[in-house]
């Protein structure tokens, strides 16, 4: 488990130890224990209150010691709510009636004990509950009601487990979303434990040695997996550990691997409960070729794909919700009574009951999440027009991104169909507003790994993996990524080449990168890109980084950072070869004092730019201090279109003029300005914010600013700290304090942190 500093949670006392988390959210996507772990709270708290000699032992004593704060806990699976959406109903109707306790506890009763007692209240599969909008319509409706009193006092903690997408739907101050953890994927560690476990119930060793030594020898095999991640999800790895003791060669693709499963269970269930009823023979063209080599696979096709229409179906119906667990009317819809014992006993399908005094439900699923989507997928690639509907349903890069599994399962089955999808999928990509974003932002690539766009790659990847190599197979994909986790990537040379013509974005990071840039374009062929748009370049000192090769003309977001450059090279004859530069980032240069100077005037005369970033630039031949005493120009003022400024540590003294009607924002940072600088003027008209930290300038100098940012006619923030004018500064501050004019936000003596702003009459 992890936090949402992405720090691993060790015990529940870092869960439930602050008091303060009266609303805590446990996140994971679908089959990764979010049951498993309410119903584990739940048998903790039954051992702190009334423990089992034989079962204590298998408990961690601080789990205990949490759980014993709490006088009560309630587990309530919101898949069975019926319609119900107040948490005490929820808890009176689920847990209170079931027990036959009603007339011992009424709901006041009940309401009384959430309000002065210390209370867990689980609430378990917020993904799968709907509000109830005929019968209630009361707000919030994301979220099942809480009795009025839960605002105000510090007794009851609700705990909810939900898949990660629904908790996104809540406003993003949402008053109930408090602590937020994320459930994920098993350690090696729990891995080896777990299948240990697993080859001892099947195999009953009485060697220790011999266990270890098979333990071992099975982890290797899954780590050389294709898709070794899939298997540290328990239920897969159990399969995993299945098949292996059957003797049964563990596929390189992810499709394979499944079929090899699907095929195990069928053999299994003809075993023990015999044949159905032999359906009409299909030919071979009518069966997926990745199905050739699974007989009972291929002779139960067609039970197989109504499954997959009973997986399409629940997974894209109307709304989100009842995806992964729905009635049992809905699979009998699809299934025959025979065929539902079959899935059942096979394990492909489970089925839960619960009874009220009048009536019986069932909720049927599939035995995870992926196995939906695999049979989904049979559905898909096997009755083309069902992507007409998958494609309604993509509508963003998360949408597209949520159906990332489905899609590599595809690949392994119609590469064709496949290929065309891509296209469609690249569309939509293309108008998100993630995706038009990031192409026009100089953003460095720190947070690459959460780039739902590097995602994008990953599955894209992933697909190509899963198909044969021929050149008639193509997909779709225009935003790259090389760092040290592609950079051996086969796949995504086969996307790159395959995209040539049509990649409008690419970032390089050599960082943990053995090869030059010379040997990366080569490998990549990173050569002519006519249609790229943005490069991101992080050349972490690089010694030989010949970037004139990636500086192509049509490029119009430009980041390069960290770089050497050959011999010196001029960087301004390198960017000059850009034609249309609106957006740059330099930094992380040491550069010679004249090639400084040369291209400060370079960047003053490329007057089409909107976001300019100048950060850390050293000069080789002076250091910082000595360059102080000798002038750097940057002249702004004739730039029309720039919009956003961002200087920070620069060498020299800089004679800075950003006197130009289109700056929205500005932030200097560590800069030595010269006297005759000009921070803002009076036509200066969209300006609404200056961030000023660690600057030199003179006292002349902070005057005419103040006087300047009275005189604007609209509102503008201001923040300051360690202006060097300190006596200076004091004073301005002081002034500040006292006029009307100005409204302070932040005023922190000790650390020289002022922030403020004008005001201005209202226009009415």
């Amino acid at each position: 488990m992890r936090n949402a500093e992405n720090l691993p949670v060790k015990s529940l006392s870092e869960i439930f130890g602050k008091r303060q988390n009266q609303e805590i959210y446990v996140l994971a996507d679908a089959g990764l224990g979010k049951t498993a772990f309410s119903k584990y709270l739940a048998n903790v708290w039954c051992q702190a209150h009334c423990p089992d000699e034989d079962m204590i032992k298998f408990f961690f004593k601080d789990d205990i010691d949490c759980m014993r704060e709490f006088d009560f806990l309630f587990l309530v699976l919101l898949r069975d709510a019926d319609n119900l959406c107040c948490i005490d109903d929820l808890i009176f109707q689920k847990i209170v009636s079931r027990l036959g306790l009603e007339e011992t506890i009424s709901i006041d009763v009940l309401l009384k004990i959430l309000e002065n007692e210390k209370c867990l209240v689980i609430l378990d599969g917020l993904d799968e509950w709907t509000h109830p909008d005929k019968e209630c319509n009361k707000l919030p409706r994301l979220i099942p009601h809480r009795p009025s009193f839960l605002d105000d006092q510090e007794k009851c903690t609700v705990l909810t487990t939900s898949r990660p997408w629904k908790l996104e739907l809540l406003e993003p101050n949402f008053v109930h979303v408090g602590e937020k953890v994320e459930l994920a994927q098993l350690s090696y560690g729990s891995a080896v434990k777990l299948i240990s476990r697993i080859l001892q119930t099947l195999k009953s060793y009485r060697d220790k040695d011999a266990l270890h030594c098979d333990t071992i020898q099975l982890m290797e095999t899954i780590s050389q997996m294709q898709n070794s991640k899939l298997a540290f999800v328990p239920l897969l790895l159990i399969y995993t550990t299945c098949l292996w003791c059957n003797g049964i060669q563990i596929g390189n693709s992810i499709v394979d691997f499944y079929l090899e499963i699907v095929e195990l269970l069928l053999s299994r269930s003809s075993q023990i409960y015999g044949e159905l009823q032999q359906w009409q023979e299909l030919s071979s063209s009518e069966i997926p070729k990745c199905f050739a080599e699974y007989d009972n696979c291929s002779k139960h096709f067609p039970r197989l794909l109504c499954l997959g229409k009973l997986a399409y179906n629940t997974l894209f119906n109307e709304t989100k919700e009842n995806t992964l667990v729905f009635d049992g009317s809905v699979a009998r819809k699809y299934l025959t009574p025979d065929e539902m014992k079959f899935t059942m006993r096979s394990g492909m399908l489970s089925e839960s009951t619960s009874k009220t005094l009048t009536k019986k439900f069932s909720k049927v699923s599939f035995s995870h999440k992926t196995f939906q989507e695999f049979f989904a997928a049979i559905f898909i690639s096997s009755q083309s027009d069902a992507w007409k509907t998958v494609q309604e349903k993509c509508r963003n890069v998360r949408d597209i991104l949520d159906m990332s599994k489905i899609c590599e399962f595809m690949s392994g089955m119609n590469a064709d169909l496949m290929c065309e999808i891509s296209n469609d999928l690249m569309s939509v990509i293309n108008e998100d507003e993630i995706t038009r974003n990031y192409r026009t932002s100089t953003g460095g690539g720190n947070m690459v790994y959460n780039n739902p766009l590097y995602n994008i790659q990953e599955m894209f990847m992933s697909c190509l993996q899963e198909m044969p190599e021929s050149e008639n197979i193509q997909l779709c994909l225009q935003d790259f990524f090389i760092n040290e986790d592609t950079k051996h990537s086969k796949q995504l040379q086969r996307l790159l080449k395959q995209n040539k013509t049509n990649i409008k974005s690419l970032y390089i990071n050599m960082r943990y990168i053995s090869s030059s840039l010379r040997e990366i374009i080569d490998l990549f062929s990173l050569t002519d890109l006519s249609h790229i748009q943005k490069l991101n370049y992080e050349g972490y000192r690089e010694e030989e980084a010949k970037i004139n090769r990636i500086l192509f003309p049509s490029l119009q977001d430009v980041y390069l950072s960290r770089c050497k450059l050959t011999n010196d090279g001029n960087l301004s004859e390198n960017l000059a070869r850009v034609q249309n530069m609106q957006y740059l980032y330099i930094g992380e240069f040491t550069l010679p004092h004249k090639i400084l100077e040369t291209f400060l005037n370079f960047i003053s005369g490329q007057r089409s730019m909107k976001k300019l970033t100048l950060n850390r630039l050293y000069c080789k031949e002076h250091g910082r201090h000595d360059c102080k005493r000798l002038n750097l120009n940057l002249d702004l003022s004739q730039h029309s279109t720039l919009s956003k400024l961002d200087l920070e540590y620069l060498p020299g003294r800089l004679q800075l003029n950003t006197s130009t009607p289109s700056l929205v924002d500005v932030s200097l940072s560590d800069i030595n300005l010269d006297e005759s600088s000009l921070l803002l003027s009076r036509d200066m008209l969209n300006i609404e914010r200056v961030e000023l930290w660690r600057t030199e300038m003179s006292a002349e100098s902070l005057q005419n600013f103040i006087i300047v940012l009275k005189n604007l006619p609209q509102s503008v923030t201001v923040k300051m700290d360690h202006i060097t004018q300190r006596t200076e500064y004091d004073r301005v501050r002081e002034n500040i304090r006292r006029s009307q004019i100005f409204h302070v936000i932040r005023d922190n003596d000790s650390w020289q942190e002022f922030e403020f702003k004008t005001i201005k009459p209202s226009k009415e």
